[in-house]
């Protein structure tokens, strides 16, 4: 007979094999996310970059009713927003990019044509 709880129902596996990591009380997707994290904290630090954000949000298209059936917005979350030289900086850090992933950052980068993305 199983003791606790967790013995009944273990934890499920990321679908991407992704192991969340908790940094500066901060939960994040997984250890290359949380890492990444780590070494823009310190070019912030240093001076490197500045206005570091977490999970920006950038809406692609706005809800909307259609014969009476309403739509949700499409939103982007990134991982990072930052300045650098003046300049705007999106980052995403992935591991497995997937059809959605890859449609809202064509739809991003064709709205927000003035930051720059990049993926690590």
């Amino acid at each position: 007979m199983p003791k606790d709880y967790k013995d009944l129902y273990p934890a499920k596996k990321n679908k991407f094999n992704a192991r969340k990591v908790v940094i500066d009380g901060i939960t994040f997707a997984s250890t290359k996310e949380g890492k990444r994290y780590q070494e823009l904290k310190f070019q912030e630090h240093c001076g490197v970059i500045s206005d570091l954000e977490l999970q920006p949000k950038y809406i692609l298209q706005e809800k909307f009713i259609h014969k009476s059936k309403s739509y949700r917005q499409i939103v982007y979350i990134g991982d990072f927003r930052y300045k650098r030289d003046s300049e705007t900086w999106v980052e995403d850090t992935k591991g497995f990019k997937n059809q959605i992933y890859r449609i809202k950052k064509k739809m991003l980068l064709k709205k927000y044509n003035d930051i720059n993305f990049i993926e690590t």
